[in-house]
């Protein structure tokens, strides 16, 4: 029983990246919004907003998790996301249909699976270019990008130790853009997003036994300068870190409850050319076994 509260533990914490290991699928949603309070410059110094500017950003999305195997797993997933923004002359409201993704994820050492041993996992995946570029929204205030326009790949390890009622959580993660063509300059030219680097790491404990979950990460990610005909913009590299604390209620064996408080405002230098937000998530996920 322990393997199997360590696994229900760690898996119900943060995300929605694997099955527990009595379950041959999942299905759930992500509802979300986020509020910018201001946004790194490229030397690291943090701009709070000017009066009266105001941006956020909702998020819905639904995924799904199904078991090939023992060690196999394949995921999907389709955000929507709504971006509201308003001046103190305007406002605009667009959003849609974001970058689809799906994965396959592999399980070398199961969670529980050797005693004193830490699962150990790898998971690669691709996102399709189905949302809306920053290029494509439309006047007055350019609300309502959704997408990368480009298509990529992605690898990423995970590990994970569970010592009852805690657990401990790891992640490394690289995301390659495709190059892309973007229509609105004459002629086209073309455009690649830098390589996206992400490091994870969580921990948290079983505060009601098999009911409650209580859980803090802290996520970083540095992104290279992308290319723009052919010409690398330096001045485009970016990296932020956030925070985060969760909560996971299980409700009965087959449905669990989820709520997450993000935040990415940090003092000056610990941010470029990124938004600093404030956010949270409340998800709700059924497993079948």
């Amino acid at each position: 029983m322990a393997s199997a509260a360590a696994c229900c533990i760690s898996a119900t914490s943060f995300g929605v990246g694997r099955l527990l290991i009595w379950e041959d699928f999942a299905t759930g949603m992500l509802v979300g919004h986020s509020w910018s309070l201001g946004q790194w410059d490229q030397n690291g110094n943090f701009r709070p907003n000017p009066p009266g500017f105001n941006d956020g950003v909702t998020l819905i999305q639904p995924w799904a998790i199904a078991r090939i195997s023992e060690r196999i797993q394949v995921q999907a997933w389709a955000p929507f996301l709504f971006n509201d923004r308003s001046t103190n002359e305007a406002s605009q409201f667009s959003g849609g249909l974001g970058d689809i993704g799906a994965a396959v994820r592999y399980e070398f050492l199961a969670i529980g699976e050797y005693e004193g041993l830490p699962s150990f996992a790898v998971t690669v995946g691709g996102l399709a270019p189905s949302g809306t570029t920053v290029e494509q929204t439309l006047p007055p205030l350019l609300a309502g990008t959704t997408g990368k326009g480009s298509w990529a790949i992605s690898a990423a390890l995970e590990a994970e130790y569970a010592w009852l009622p805690w657990f401990l959580r790891g992640e490394f993660a690289a995301t390659y853009y495709f190059p892309y063509q973007r229509a609105d300059r004459d002629p086209p030219v073309s455009q690649q997003w830098g390589p996206l680097l992400q490091a994870g790491a969580s921990s948290g404990m079983e505060v009601v036994p098999d009911k409650l979950v209580l859980a803090l990460g802290l996520l970083a990610e540095w992104q290279f300068p992308y290319e723009l005909g052919g010409e690398t913009i330096s001045e485009s590299r970016a990296f932020s870190i956030s925070a985060a604390l969760s909560s996971s209620w299980r409700v009965s064996p087959h449905w669990t409850l989820n709520g997450i408080l993000t935040s990415s405002i940090w003092p000056d230098g610990m941010g470029a050319n990124r938004d600093g937000r404030l956010g949270f998530t409340i998800g709700v996920r059924y497993g079948h076994f």
